[in-house]
């Protein structure tokens, strides 16, 4: 079977303010002791799955740049050994623009590196600041240049909309900014202000005014437009790619493939054991670092049954501009879409929320533009 890789690095030099994310920052001693739990995991995991052939692996945190680079590669080498990388993998990391180093880059690409992911979110200095990043744009710029002269030809840029203080121009020079900096891939996110984080209680006690709900839906829509026109194809909610470089880690999470999250806080969607009655198996490892290190993984399991997995199939997969494939849902649950949803889907093209693209082995079911924007209410829909 295929199956894709995602690896947790929970560590960072300072806590953005908006972060809810399992992360924080860590000593040399705790990075060390940390990645020699993961790579047991690695062992004990490619040893479950050692017939899979891996098509993805992401990075992410946390701060993976952060790792010192021997000890990176001591990880990347565990994942080699471990298990049967295809030759045409997509192997992303994450990286903070404040943390990129060439001699981190030079390493990762000699070990198959081929896509980098940074969280740059502004052009705007005090924007960045208001939100408690620890690098200015001038860090993302060299950072870029870094990672072109290292070899890294496939480059996400990460932006934040509905940030403090920032005004619709400032969004869309934002993405002036990163389309001038070569990005082949945007994900464009609206912030969002989680209970518990620093951000929410300096919004709370009327310290920090975000911008109103009007000015971050029309920042959300001119932002669509804008990369539209700079030649970026919405291929998600949140995402924008030149063609051919739509992220296909994240489309294999859309599309329903199998993947194995390793670190703390990860998680995996894989298949069932013969006699488990499932059609998948939700597992989330342990969100305590002290616990992950000693080995304590302790992972959390769910049994999906055949009734949520299709559910679960339409919800991601009308995330993206794509939709579902019929021949796809087919495969993965013996039924046709017509079939299980049929009254849904005519009622959703009856309101011109969905409709219905291609013929036979190519027919799918995507959203109208309308229907991603009420997203939620068609959800609903398929729940009833």
């Amino acid at each position: 079977m295929l199956l894709q890789l995602y690896l947790h690095f929970p560590f960072c030099k300072r806590k953005c303010l908006y972060c809810d994310f399992c992360s924080g920052a860590a000593d040399a001693q705790t990075v060390a002791a940390y990645v020699k739990a993961l790579k047991v995991e690695i062992f004990t995991m490619s040893e479950k799955y050692k017939n899979a052939r891996v098509s993805t692996i992401f990075l992410g945190g946390g701060t993976p740049t952060l790792v010192p680079p021997d000890v990176m590669q001591s990880v990347l080498e565990a994942l080699r050994d471990s298990f049967d990388i295809l030759p045409d993998a997509e192997f992303t990391s994450e990286g903070n623009p404040g943390t990129v180093t060439e001699e981190w880059l030079d390493m990762a690409v000699a070990h198959g590196l081929n896509r980098l992911s940074l969280g740059v979110q502004a052009m705007q200095d005090p924007l960045l600041q208001n939100i408690g990043r620890i690098h200015t744009f001038a860090d993302a710029e060299h950072a870029v240049k870094l990672a072109r002269k290292c070899g890294v030809k496939n480059l996400n840029l990460d932006a934040m909309f509905g940030l403090p203080g920032q005004t619709q121009q400032d969004y869309l020079d934002t993405l002036t900014a990163f389309s001038q900096l070569g990005a082949q891939h945007i994900s464009a996110y609206s912030l969002i202000l989680e209970e518990g984080t620093p951000l929410h209680a300096m919004v709370e006690s009327g310290r920090v005014t975000l911008p109103d709900e009007d000015d971050v839906a029309e920042m959300y829509e001119r932002g669509i437009d804008h990369l539209a026109s700079l030649g970026y194809e919405r291929y998600e909610v949140s995402n924008f790619a030149r063609p051919g470089f739509a992220c296909r880690h994240n489309m294999g999470y859309w599309q329903g493939e199998w993947y194995l999250g390793m670190g703390v806080a990860a998680h995996s969607m894989l298949p069932p054991e013969e006699d488990q009655n499932a059609v998948r198996i939700r597992r989330a490892n342990t969100t305590d670092v002290d616990a992950y290190i000693k080995g304590e993984f302790q992972p959390e399991t769910e049994l999906i049954g055949a009734v949520d997995a299709m559910f679960e199939t339409m919800m991601l997969g009308l995330r993206t501009t794509f939709g579902v494939s019929e021949q796809l849902f087919m495969r993965q649950h013996g039924k046709t879409l017509q079939e299980t949803y049929g009254e849904v889907l005519q009622s959703l093209v009856r309101d011109g929320l969905g409709e219905w693209h291609g013929e036979n082995e190519t027919r799918r079911f995507a959203l109208t533009p309308r229907g991603i924007e009420v997203q939620n209410d068609v959800l609903m829909r398929f729940m009833a």
